[in-house]
C-alpha cells in the first residue's frame, strides 16, 4: 500500500480571518497560535540586517500542547461516534482524533482483527496511515505520532482471549534494559497500552525485512562480507537471550529487520512467540522451514532451538534460498534427513510418527535419500571456515549444538571481524569506507 499523506484544508480566497485568529486544524490541535507584532529595530540596525541575523538563528521549536477532555468534547464532540464520546473519557491527553477518517462502529473483524481506519486514531494519539504487516497473531501499522511528530510502528495483537497475554511486554522490556549496557541488536519497543481490547505495542521504525530485501535483489543472496556483518548482529541478539533464557523462537530472514535503507546493520524482531525457559507455552512454535528438529520430534526445547534457525537463516542469506522447504512436518523431517542423515535412534524412538518413515527394522518406508544434498554442495565453492560454522549450528542434538558465546569464537567470525573492521589513514584516525550497501 502507497504512503498516504496527511493534508490540511485551507482557508478560501474570499475567506477572511482575524489577524489574531487561532487555526485549528480538523485534528482538533492548534496549529499556530495567535500572530505576535513585529520586533521594532534597533537603532542604526536596517531591515535587511535584522533579517540575516534572524536567520542565522536557530529557530525554536513549538511546544505542542494536547486538548483537555472538556475542550476536545465541547469543540469535536458532534463529529465524535457515541462510543468514542464515552471513551474519550478516560484519557488525560487528546493529541489526535481523526475527524478526517471514516469512522466505523465496528472495530474487529470476525478474526479479531483490527479494522484499520486510515487516518483514524489509536489512543488519541497516533494517526493510521498504512498497514506495514499482518500475520496470525496481529497486524503492525505504521503510524504518526502526534504527541513527538515521529512515525513509529505499532503492533496490534488479535482480541481472541479473554485475558491479554504480557509475555511479549515482558521480554522487551527486559531488552530494553539491557539495551541500556550493550547493543542487543534487537527492535526496541517504545510504549504498550490497551486499546479497545488490543495489546498495542509501539515500536522504533526500521526499513524492510531481509526476506523482502533477498526478492529485490532476485534471490541471488547477499554478499559474503554483508553476511558476515549480519551474523555477528545475530549472535549479539542470541547472546542476550542466552543469557537471559528467552527463546525467540521464530529467527527467520522476515523478522529480520534493516534498520535503514543503507542496509548499514539489521535488528531482530518480533517476539510474539518468545518465552522464558521455564515458561514454556505451545508445543510447536516458529516457521515450519526454520523449525529445529527437537520441536518436529516433540522432544523438550530450549534456547538452542535459535540457533538451529540463525544456521538455517545463513545458508538462505548465502544463497538466497531457504535450506528445508517441507510442505508439513513430516515432509519437513525428510528435508532434514536428505542433508544432515539419519537422526540418532534415541530420538527417532520418542518420535510419536517414527513409523511413518521406518517398519519395525528402522528401514526407511519412504524415498527419502539420507545425504543426497550435503550443505557442502548446496554452499558450493564457500569459506570452509563458514562451511563449519553452518554445520555446527546445524546438527540433531541440541546438547551437541553450537551456543552463541561458542559461536563469536569461532574462526569465521574473529577472522571476518579482523577483516572488516575499519581501517586508520597515516594520522592514526579511521578512514572513511564505504558501508555495507556498498556491496549490493
Amino acid at each position: 500500500m502507497s504512503g498516504l499523506r496527511k493534508t490540511r484544508d485551507r482557508p478560501k480566497p474570499d475567506q477572511v480571518l482575524p489577524a489574531n485568529a487561532p487555526v485549528v486544524a480538523q485534528t482538533g490541535r492548534l496549529l499556530n497560535r495567535p500572530s505576535e507584532p513585529l520586533p521594532k529595530l534597533s537603532p542604526g540596525t536596517s531591515q535587511k540586517s535584522q533579517e540575516k541575523k534572524k536567520h542565522k538563528q536557530k529557530p525554536r521549536e513549538k511546544k505542542r500542547e494536547p486538548l483537555g477532555v472538556t475542550e476536545a468534547i465541547e469543540k469535536y464532540g458532534s463529529c465524535l461516534t457515541e462510543f468514542e464520546k464515552s471513551e474519550i473519557l478516560g484519557y488525560s491527553e487528546i493529541w489526535f482524533l481523526g475527524l478526517k477518517a471514516t469512522k466505523t462502529q465496528k472495530y474487529d473483524d470476525p478474526n479479531g482483527y483490527y479494522k484499520m481506519v486510515a487516518h483514524d486514531h489509536i489512543a488519541y494519539r497516533y494517526e493510521v496511515l498504512q498497514v506495514m504487516g499482518q500475520g496470525s497473531f496481529g497486524q503492525v501499522l505504521r503510524c504518526q505520532d502526534h504527541k513527538t511528530n515521529e512515525i513509529v510502528a505499532i503492533k496490534i495483537l488479535r482480541n481472541i482471549k479473554d485475558e491479554i497475554d504480557m509475555t511479549e511486554v515482558k521480554i522487551l522490556t527486559a531488552l530494553r534494559k539491557k539495551e541500556k549496557d550493550t547493543s542487543t541488536s534487537t527492535v526496541q519497543m517504545k510504549d504498550h497500552f490497551i486499546f479497545r481490547k488490543h495489546l498495542c505495542i509501539t515500536f522504533e521504525i526500521l526499513g524492510s525485512n531481509l526476506d523482502d530485501i533477498l526478492d529485490q535483489q532476485h534471490r541471488r543472496g547477499f554478499p559474503k562480507k554483508l553476511i558476515h556483518h549480519y551474523a555477528r548482529s545475530m549472535l549479539k541478539c542470541l547472546l542476550v537471550l542466552h543469557d537471559e533464557k528467552i527463546i525467540h523462537a521464530d529467527l527467520k530472514p522476515e523478522n529480520i529487520l534493516a534498520i535503514d535503507k543503507e542496509l548499514s546493520d539489521i535488528k531482530v524482531a518480533d517476539f510474539g512467540l518468545s518465552c522464558y525457559e521455564d515458561e514454556q507455552v505451545y508445543r510447536c512454535m516458529g516457521t515450519r522451514w526454520y523449525r529445529a528438529p527437537e520441536m518436529l520430534i516433540g522432544q523438550p526445547y530450549s534456547t538452542a532451538i535459535d540457533m538451529w534457525s540463525f544456521g538455517c537463516v545463513l545458508v538462505e542469506l548465502y544463497t538466497g534460498k531457504p535450506l528445508f522447504t517441507g510442505k508439513n512436518e513430516f515432509d519437513q523431517l525428510s528435508c532434514l534427513i536428505e542433508v544432515l542423515g539419519m537422526p540418532p535412534i534415541d530420538d527417532m524412538e520418542q518420535l510419536k510418527f517414527w513409523s511413518v518413515f521406518f517398519d519395525q527394522k528402522w528401514k526407511l518406508k519412504t524415498e527419502v535419500k539420507p545425504f543426497s544434498r550435503q550443505v557442502s554442495s548446496i554452499l558450493g565453492n564457500c569459506d570452509p571456515d563458514f562451511l563449519y560454522f553452518v554445520r555446527r549450528c546445524l546438527t540433531w542434538d541440541p546438547k551437541k549444538r553450537m551456543t552463541p558465546q561458542q559461536a563469536m569464537q569461532e574462526k569465521w567470525i574473529i577472522e571476518g571481524h579482523k577483516i572488516h573492521e575499519q581501517p586508520k589513514d597515516r594520522t592514526g584516525q579511521p578512514s572513511q569506507v564505504p558501508g555495507p550497501s556498498r556491496y549490493l
